[in-house]
């Protein structure tokens, strides 16, 4: 027997049921009259079900079928999710002083604006789908998504961006927009609207085609991004895991691409100033030891880029011909964690890594899927540590161009060095414990070498005008929290070393002193104030130029849905010789309140936004007799509405 006892409020334990259980060598039928279900002490009725009676209403009850035996869960799935967003933007006042000698079309205005969205999600045994529309909209017509393309003709409400993906089994296809390709130097994150199809198969392999647009696209026209045939991007790859339970640990991707480009212009960019065509293939190698040490990451690349002749450039007259031939692309990526959690002493652990990165170019390389620099060999080598909470990072680079030494092209060279360093002081002086007026303390440094080693032959280039920079930047910063307070400083030093023939007195240093503090009076109300100082030095010319900058803020959140911020930032500029001064004052404030109602399809919520913002600039410049006075007002308003 099972019995089924309740305990109510003072611990006592009410018996409610008794279940008779049997033991049977073969399945017991559903509608054995043996089957007993005695309830003795309470009366309960459940949802869709009989009312369960004491023994002695039982036996006045007529025999009912028990209850047949239920189903397996369901393997279906649908989901809609909606949401909307309603927001206008106003700027009800301007003020201007002085006024602009043509009026200004929209000192004042009020628009609408709109983005929408659907998403869907369902499930049918082996076949399972998402979708999602994104929809944007704005009552002002220059704000239309097609507007650049359209001009006034673009619809104020436009389909943004979709995505559609269907999965049978393990095979997945994807229309709408969305971004391809993992090969660096052919084709790398290419994003814009088409389809793609991905097909794993026999466990150690993968494979994908896509076919999408030379540019992105908004709006309902070229639905699936693929109604050019002469304006797509044709790519597949095919990936192998070596080691199948281990994926990554040792895979090999080849890709390959066809890309013709119209000089069409997209809704991000502007017009391809004539026609593009490329081809090419790619191998990508990935490695990983089983404990995650090493990785390795390489690939090369040969790419086919033709300039076809193009009617709207040439217009009828004889060009020389771009000649079309296959440039070569490689890089590679490796590091290894030398020391991982190392045991230096029972409460200190050390991790060390280093790492290395090559790439190589060749001239006149291009691939119209990834934005690579042709003609160019980069090296990097960095080593990063950590002891605990003290770490440092080194690296060194070195780039090129200019690869086949053609003498009448410059050639750049530049070697870059830095070092990073942080760490608590405590930990620097062994101490178990930190006492509050100890620092964190950073430093960062930074070298940039840039020059050319031989003046072009024919190249119009002179000994004094071949460069040669070497630019250093130093940064020290220290932090302190002391109970509620946090307190900040910092110091920057740069220097511009022109080693430039004719030009080495060209040199420029600039010290930056900043302090910050910051004061929460309690879980509501914030304080803050910042204090910097500049001082820039012109070595040529004499020049040193002076500023300084404070900058107090304020943060109340009065309720959960009020909240209240006001910051005024005032900076003064002069010269050490006093032939120039200016100040710059900036005030600005703003009042937000939300609002949330509802759960589910019936949830919305507000929000209302208020700024304004106050700017004040006065120059003078006694050398040239000029004195500049500029005052602009501005209050904004915003309201927005979320459903769903």
């Amino acid at each position: 027997k099972v019995v089924v006892y309740v305990v109510v409020d003072n611990d006592e334990w009410k018996e409610v049921a008794r279940f008779n259980l049997r033991v049977a060598t073969h399945p017991a039928s559903l509608k054995d009259p043996n089957d007993e279900v005695s309830f003795t002490k309470a009366r309960f009725r459940f949802p869709d079900s009989a009312n369960f009676l004491s023994e002695s209403q039982q036996q006045d009850q007529p025999a009912t079928q028990p209850a047949t035996q239920s189903s397996k869960p369901s393997n279906h799935k649908l989901k809609f999710a909606p949401a909307l967003t309603l927001n206008l933007k106003t700027q009800p006042a301007q003020s201007t002083f002085p006024e602009p000698a043509t009026p200004q079309p929209r000192n004042t205005f009020a628009d609408l604006t709109m983005q929408a969205s659907m998403k869907n999600e369902a499930t049918y045994g082996i076949f399972n789908s998402q979708s999602s529309f994104d929809f944007a909209g704005s009552s002002f017509e220059q704000e239309a998504l097609r507007f650049g393309t359209l001009g006034d003709a673009a619809p104020k409400v436009d389909l943004s961006s979709y995505l559609i993906q269907f999965q049978t089994g393990k095979i997945k296809y994807q229309i709408g927009h969305f971004s391809y390709g993992t090969q660096r130097q052919l084709i790398n994150s290419f994003s814009s609207r088409g389809l793609m199809v991905t097909i794993p198969f026999l466990k150690r392999f993968d494979f994908s085609v896509s076919a999408m647009n030379g540019t992105q696209l908004v709006g309902y026209d070229n639905f699936f991004g693929l109604n050019k045939t002469k304006h797509q991007m044709l790519s597949a790859t095919l990936g192998i895991e070596l080691i199948p339970k281990r994926p990554g640990g040792f895979r090999i991707e080849v890709g390959v691409l066809n890309a013709y480009f119209q000089p069409i212009s997209g809704v991000n960019r502007g017009v391809v100033t004539d026609t593009q065509r490329s081809r090419g293939v790619a191998i990508r190698l990935i490695a990983t030891d089983k404990a995650g040490r090493f990785h390795f990451e390489g690939g090369f690349t040969r790419s086919l880029f033709i300039a076809t002749n193009d009617a709207t450039l040439s217009q009828g007259e004889t060009l020389v011909p771009i000649p079309s031939q296959a440039r070569n692309a490689n890089f590679l990526e490796a590091s290894y964690e030398i020391l991982r959690n190392f045991a230096l002493t029972k409460t200190r652990k050390a991790n060390l890594r280093v790492g290395f990165k090559e790439e190589n170019v060749a001239p006149l390389f291009r691939s119209l899927g990834a934005s690579t620099q042709a003609d160019k060999v980069f090296y990097e080598v960095t080593v990063d540590g950590s002891v605990n909470e003290i770490t440092a990072q080194f690296g060194h680079n070195n780039f090129h161009d200019n690869l086949r030494n053609i003498p009448s092209i410059l050639r750049t060279l530049n070697n870059t060095t830095t070092f990073s360093f942080a760490a608590p002081t405590s930990a620097l002086l062994g101490l178990k414990k930190s006492p509050v007026w100890l620092p964190r303390l950073g430093y960062n440094f930074n070298r940039v070498h840039a020059f050319s080693n031989d003046i072009p032959v024919n190249g119009g280039f002179t000994q004094s005008s071949v460069p040669d920079l070497v630019g250093t930047v130093q940064t020290l910063s220290a932090d302190w929290t002391i109970k509620k307070f946090s307190v900040g400083y910092n110091f920057n030093h740069s220097f511009q070393d022109n080693r430039q023939i004719g030009r080495e007195l060209a040199d420029q240093s600039v010290t930056t002193n900043g302090g910050r503090v910051a004061y929460p009076i309690n879980n509501r109300l914030s304080l803050n104030v910042d204090l910097s100082t500049e001082s820039a030095h012109n070595i040529e010319t004499g020049r040193i130029d002076r500023n300084t900058r404070l900058g107090p803020g304020i943060t109340w959140q009065v309720t959960k849905r009020l909240g209240v911020a006001a910051n005024l930032a005032n900076t003064i500029a002069h010269d050490e010789a006093n032939t120039s001064r200016s100040r710059n004052t900036e005030f600005d404030s703003q009042l937000t309140y939300r609002l949330e109602r509802g759960e589910g399809l019936k949830k919305f919520s507000a929000q209302i936004f208020l700024r304004y913002a106050n700017h004040y600039s006065h120059s003078i410049e006694r050398l040239f007799f000029v004195n500049n006075l500029g005052k602009l007002q501005t209050l904004t308003a915003n309201f927005s509405l979320t459903f769903f």
